[in-house]
């Protein structure tokens, strides 16, 4: 067997992986975990191994190891949320069913990944669920999702749960640095990815989210009393659609300012200056940060969570 590229993932995935490779698996796996953790690269992995016609599944060589990586094999359905959509509708999975209750053209199964799984509205997850408790022929569902909660309790119940995990941040920096990325900033994006390896290699290359970094550490240093409120806030005020981002520098920032407030030295050695020199609590800003998520979550303007976040955390004056 030609072991899955995913790093510390535990038992749990290799032993699955054993199964896969031998063709005994269940008919649907629910592969959840946050972004960036590898659940696309495993549900490859999988789609790979079940239809390879080589000795040593997956052979990487045979033709439908190939058409998979190419993305052109016949047999794998892929059902993903469209740009001009915002919920996959009960019409895109009788389709898929549709697809599904036809033999496969080259193989003995059906592949259908159904990615982000969370985006199926209640009805398309009810058409689904009738499916899943009398799939077709040798169907397995891949069902991937970084917000399982969203799926209904019986959609989970018929699923094989496979969770996928963020790495120590100290664990994802080192496979950060073996790709190339220079040690600090290593630091950097593995501390803000959350020990996400995936999400790190893409914030590596994305220049705007490091400069609304900056910007969240300016506003951050601007706030010292109630009346810097306004002039904070303003400076985050525009986030480019991107206050999900900021809310998450503002976490990893206030982690580092927890670490120096309790006398140890920052993860990211270059924040030291202004973590020291600032007078906000470290703790009172992390205790913040998920109210202010439910906020946006429930569409509360953003520069009105902003305001409040910050009016909690200036001292008076």
């Amino acid at each position: 067997m030609k072991p899955v590229q995913l790093i510390g993932q535990g038992e749990g995935l290799d032993q699955l992986m054993r199964s896969v490779a031998t063709g005994r698996i269940v008919h649907a796996l629910l592969i959840e975990g946050p972004e960036g953790t590898g659940k696309h690269t495993a549900a490859s992995w999988i789609e790979r191994a079940l239809l390879c016609s080589g000795s040593d599944r997956p052979c990487g060589e045979c033709p439908s190891c190939r058409k998979q990586a190419a993305g052109i094999h016949p047999d794998i359905h892929t059902l993903s949320l469209r740009q001009d959509k915002k919920q996959i509708l009960v019409d895109d999975i009788r389709g898929l069913i549709a697809e599904l209750s036809l033999r496969p053209y080259e193989g003995i199964r059906h592949i259908a990944e159904i990615s982000p799984a969370d985006a199926m509205n209640a009805s398309a997850q009810n058409a689904l669920l009738k499916t899943l408790e009398a799939p077709p022929g040798n169907t397995v569902f891949l069902l991937i999702t970084s917000v399982p909660e969203k799926l209904l309790p019986t959609i989970l119940s018929r699923c094989q749960r496979v969770r996928l995990t963020p790495l120590p941040i100290d664990t994802c920096a080192k496979e950060l640095e073996k790709r190339g990325i220079p040690r600090r900033r290593a630091s950097l994006l593995a501390g803000c990815a959350g020990g996400a390896v995936g999400r790190a290699l893409k914030l590596d290359t994305d220049t705007a989210a490091m400069e609304l970094r900056s910007k969240v550490i300016a506003s951050l240093g601007a706030l010292k009393r109630k009346c810097d409120v306004a002039r904070a806030s303003s400076l985050l005020a525009e986030c480019g659609g991107r206050e999900a981002l900021a809310l998450d520098w503002m976490e990893f920032w206030a982690r580092d300012l927890m670490a120096v407030q309790a006398g140890l030295e920052p993860y990211v050695e270059e924040d030291g200056p202004s973590l020291r020199a600032s007078g906000i609590d470290g703790s009172r800003l992390l205790r913040l940060i998920p109210e202010a998520r439910r906020k946006m979550s429930v569409n509360v303007r953003w520069i009105y969570v902003l305001e409040e976040m910050y009016f909690s955390l200036a001292a008076d004056g």
